[in-house]
């Protein structure tokens, strides 16, 4: 995470965010010096500089009508541990503090860090010091660390626009302004020696309202006691009339009204726990808006600057009905779409597998103003030191976090951040740090959606997930291929492929089923196919599952379809090896390696096992020169079929393969057995034209007797340095949609799929054996979610409930902009012997 701040004079940030008038004068109290009773504050530790502070802000009147005081802690752990145990205390309203006990971490309106006096952790300050083992660093990146957890907690939990923050250490303290393009801040001022800087600050803060402040005037408290607070928990309350979401055939009566999601009710009950203050958000409805009650985001994107995208599960105060409320900061800049404006085109349209919109816009005139700061101050000069609070001149600098080796998660890299980690840092030895950019305006933005969604890592077996991917792989294509929208989504990626379960019904109107489906969502980056000058970098989007292409460009250029299948394909990887039963021994190594290893964007470094993958071997391995990954299933005819077109694409691209091994190693030790867990006998009812979608192709195909190959391994043939015919012709079938289409639509259908064949969600990323069976209990183990040992009864799979098989058709009410007849694929499953 890289936080970038901007230091101004204490003056012009008076100026600037803290306005006065004459009443605010008139009243101020007549002080000498307050502080001078911690003329030694550089002596004593945190507790007692916290209490001695806390006690002369508050005896001697400092902030009128406003109390210094600690607090309760956040009650959860998690954020808690982010923040660190430093002493900190807050400025609270007179009104938001007890009788008894302390005031509530969620009522302060600005907070107060404290640290004890020791030479260099400072994170704002560019004195160099010599920290030969790199203590000093360490120090001053773990108390940035801390301020700025704490400003990102603040920033999510209060609906704000911005947040003022005291950082005092020892003798000498900061006032901060954060929002989500950085932070500015004011140079050290010894608050003993110049008292009044200090004191007209805290006095021109406590005569501040809410919006001046920072907090946002289109969300209100609610409070306990509130109407809309017992709105929020009779909603909560569990009805027995809502629909189990489980994969199943349902009842005609089950369909007849709008029902809720038993999942949905449940997700809205956990978010407006006690821990989350509650709110009720407006959000813009052409001309109008509407009022959204939420609690607790059900998704909170980390950091403090950037997007810092929240989603909640949201009550709709109009219609009494749950939705998919996305709060975020978006950038100004031409590249972003807002993603409202996407959807409606989308949904005018017919496109399926999208979000539908209910309403969007931007959040008044809320904008982030780090950059306006920033931009004047450029060119950056180098920032001096010094005691006073006047002699310290503005100057621009980058403080670059690096994220803990255990938060290597999924990581938008943000072009909508404009951020840039620079060498100098507060993790290195020298703090006086330089950006040639400046930070980028982000708007306020909210949207809701019809939708609330399951992520994508709740599947329950292989099957399903292909399923899933193969309906977003269809919005995809009639998004791209559709006259009235022509649009490529830009940031494919695990978080972006959803599940929604849906009710199906079939032609004859008989026999409706409840089907896990997928659902394509945040559409804000997506591209215009006919627009080559839309260019995109690789800091656009979400690295683990980019392109390679996108990876390694030194320059930005136009995204293709080529670069959005292959993002699928890494997907599709992602959640197998992660989830699914296979012979990789080290599944947490395995994924490490593949997505997160890159040393450098540009073709003189390498860029991880994902780029090895599809520009040079052209198959999976269970690791660095070892065997073939095997999932045992149809999944790895879907992953080499894929992967051959792929590796055939980069030979066209490179015009000059590696050399690839000459034979094709020996089969896996993984022995294929049949599961003790029931079959699956799958039954398409409504197949693609596979001879209609690739009509085209048919008499080149006939020549070549081309097969889906059964595992990851490229035949020995197509091996070579050169591009052949044949890498030609696998390469062209990423210019499109429609193989990769049929690909998925035939072997989602493969009689091969078993039961059992994902790994307990206890057990994932954890080194498995190869030879894992999958037994009856294990299997409802892991579909129910739970880590309880089961006997030898029989359970139920994660299939459909009973044991039925239909030969059927799917009712389609969906318009196709395509030219050839491509149809949803559903199921049946049922048990065979």
């Amino acid at each position: 995470m890289a936080i970038s701040a901007v230091q101004i004079s204490s003056t012009r940030f008076r100026d600037a965010f803290l306005p006065g008038s004459a009443n605010v004068d008139a009243s101020r109290p007549d002080v000498s010096n307050p502080f001078a009773a911690l003329q030694r504050a550089n002596q004593i530790k945190e507790r007692q500089l916290s209490k001695r502070f806390m006690a002369i802000v508050n005896d001697h009147n400092l902030v009128q009508g406003l109390t210094c005081s600690s607090y309760q802690q956040h009650p959860t752990s998690i954020e808690y541990d982010k923040i660190g145990h430093h002493t900190t205390a807050a400025l609270f309203r007179n009104t938001s503090i007890p009788k008894a006990g302390q005031p509530v971490w969620a009522d302060q309106l600005l907070p107060i860090q404290f640290k004890a006096k020791d030479p260099g952790v400072d994170p704002f300050s560019d004195i160099e010091r010599n920290d030969e083992y790199g203590f000093l660093d360490f120090s001053r990146k773990q108390l940035l660390d801390e301020i700025s957890a704490t400003a990102e907690l603040l920033l999510a939990a209060q609906q704000r626009v911005f947040l003022f923050m005291f950082l005092v250490i020892g003798r000498r303290f900061r006032l901060l302004r954060w929002d989500r393009a950085g932070v500015i801040v004011t140079p050290p001022i010894d608050y003993v020696k110049q008292p009044s800087v200090l004191c007209d600050l805290l006095w021109r803060i406590s005569h501040l309202n809410d919006a001046g402040i920072g907090l946002d005037p289109s969300a209100t408290r609610v409070l306990p006691g509130d109407v809309d607070f017992l709105r929020m928990d009779l909603a909560a309350q569990k009805n027995p009339k809502d629909m189990s979401h489980m994969e199943r055939e349902v009842s005609a009566s089950e369909e007849e009204e709008p029902f809720v999601f038993d999942y949905v009710r449940s997700l809205f009950r956990l978010s407006i726990s006690n821990d989350w203050p509650r709110y009720k958000l407006e959000v813009a409805d052409g001309t109008a808006s509407r009022g959204y009650l939420v609690g607790k985001p059900t998704f909170r994107a980390p950091g403090v600057t950037g997007r810092g995208t929240r989603g909640y599960v949201a009550f709709d105060c109009k219609t009494g009905r749950f939705v998919w409320l996305k709060d975020a900061w978006r950038a100004s800049y031409m590249i972003s779409r807002r993603e409202g404006d996407v959807l409606e085109k989308l949904n005018s349209a017919g496109i399926e597998h999208v979000p539908t919109l209910v309403c969007h816009g931007d959040v008044e005139d809320q904008v982030t103003i780090t950059a306006d700061w920033w931009e004047r101050r450029c060119p950056i000069s180098t920032v001096s030191s010094s005691s006073s609070a006047g002699s310290s001149e503005s100057s621009s600098y980058t403080l670059s976090v690096s994220a803990s080796p255990r938060s290597r998660k999924r990581k938008r890299m943000q072009a909508t951040s404009g951020e840039r980690s620079l060498q100098n840092s507060a993790y290195s030895s020298s703090s006086t740090v330089g950006s040639d950019q400046p930070l980028p305006e982000h708007k306020h933005y909210r949207l809701a959606v019809e939708e609330v969604c399951l992520p994508l890592k709740n599947f329950e077996y292989g099957r399903q997930l292909v399923f899933v991917v193969l309906h977003c792989l269809l919005a995809h294509h009639q998004a791209a291929t559709n006259p009235a929208t022509r649009l490529l989504h830009g940031d494919i990626s695990s978080g972006n492929i959803l599940i929604y379960p849906r009710i199906k019904r079939t032609y004859d109107g008989d026999s409706p089923m409840m089907l896990w489906t997928g659902l394509l969502t945040d559409w804000e980056l997506s591209k215009s196919v006919d627009d080559d000058e839309a260019l995109c970098t690789a800091s656009q989007g979400t690295y683990q599952f980019m392109s390679v292409n996108r990876l390694l460009q030194v320059e930005p250029k136009a995204i293709k379809i080529s670069d959005e299948l292959e993002s699928f394909f890494h997907v599709l990887v992602y959640y197998s090896v992660r989830s699914l039963h296979s012979n990789c021994p080290d599944v947490s190594f395995w994924i490490d390696e593949y997505f997160n290893t890159y040393a450098a964007l540009g073709r003189m470094y390498p860029c991880g096992q994902k780029s090895s993958t599809v520009e040079s071997t052209g198959r999976l391995q269970t690791g660095a020169g070892e065997g073939p990954l095997l999932f045992e299933s149809p999944m790895d005819s879907i992953l080499a079929t894929m992967l051959q077109c792929l590796r055939a694409h980069y030979k066209i691209i490179q015009d000059e393969g590696r050399k690839l091994m000459s034979a094709a190693p020996a089969r896996s030790h993984m022995r294929r057995t049949r599961s003790s867990s029931p079959i699956f006998d799958l039954i398409p009812l409504d197949k693609y034209d596979l001879k209609a979608i690739l009509e085209e192709e048919e008499e080149e195909e006939e020549e070549e007797e081309y097969t889906i190959p059964k595992t990851n391994y490229l035949p020995a043939s197509s091996c070579s340095d050169a591009p052949t015919a044949r890498d030609r012709d696998l390469a062209s079938k990423i210019t499109t949609h429609d193989y990769f289409l049929n690909v998925l639509n035939s072997l989602v259908c493969h009689p091969d799929w078993r039961g059992g064949d994902r790994i307990p969600k206890s057990s994932q990323c954890c080194k498995s054996s190869p030879n894992v069976k999958a037994d009856a209990s294990k299997l409802a183990s892991a579909s129910s979610r739970t880590d309880r040992e089961t006997s030898n009864k029989r359970r139920r799979t994660s299939g459909p409930e009973r044991n039925v098989s239909l030969r059927a058709r799917l009712r389609t009410s969906t318009r196709h902009a395509q030219s050839f007849p491509v149809r949803e694929t559903c199921y049946k499953i049922s048990p065979c012997a």
